[in-house]
C-alpha cells in the first residue's frame, strides 16, 4: 500500500470512528440525562418521628422532603411534606408563618398556601406538596 492510499484509508476510518462516537454521545446524553433526575425521584419516600417536630413551625429535611409542623395536635393535618426549596431560585428558605397560615420563602418573599398553591411571587409555580401518612409517631411522605 502506498503512502497516499494509507493516509486516505486512515482518514476515512478515523472519520467513521469520530462520527460514531458523536452519535453515541448525543443519543445517550440527550434524553437519559434529563430523564434520570425526574425518574430518580419517583417512589422516593421519607419518614420522620413527629416528636422531632415538637413546636409549630418546626421543620426538618429528610431524603429531599421538607416536613413542617403547622398545628399542635399529633394528627395528619398538623404536618406538611413539601419540596425543600422555593421554586423561584431553589433556595432552602421556606418557613411556616403561623399568624398568616402560609409558607413564605424568606429570601424573596414568595408565599404559598398549605395546598402548595402560589399566593404571591416572585415564584411562578406552585410548591410541590406530598401525600403523607401517619402511623403512631411516624410521618411518611412519598414522591409519586
Amino acid at each position: 500500500m502506498e503512502r497516499d492510499e494509507f493516509l486516505k484509508s486512515l482518514g476515512i476510518g478515523l472519520a467513521l470512528v469520530c462520527t460514531g462516537s458523536c452519535f453515541t454521545a448525543c443519543s445517550k446524553g440527550g434524553d437519559s440525562e434529563e430523564a434520570t433526575p425526574n425518574n430518580s425521584n419517583n417512589g422516593k419516600a421519607a419518614s420522620i418521628d413527629i416528636t422531632s417536630l415538637a413546636n409549630i413551625g418546626s421543620k426538618s429535611k429528610v431524603n429531599g422532603i421538607l416536613f413542617i409542623r403547622i398545628a399542635a395536635p399529633n394528627t395528619l393535618s398538623s404536618f406538611l411534606a413539601i419540596e425543600p426549596t422555593c421554586p423561584h431560585e431553589g433556595l432552602e428558605q421556606l418557613n411556616w408563618i403561623q399568624s398568616e397560615n402560609k409558607i413564605r420563602c424568606s429570601a424573596h418573599g414568595s408565599e404559598f398556601s398549605t395546598s402548595g398553591s402560589l399566593l404571591m411571587g416572585p415564584a411562578t409555580r406552585a410548591l410541590k406538596v406530598y401525600k403523607t401518612t401517619l402511623t403512631d409517631n411516624t410521618l411518611t411522605a412519598t414522591i409519586i
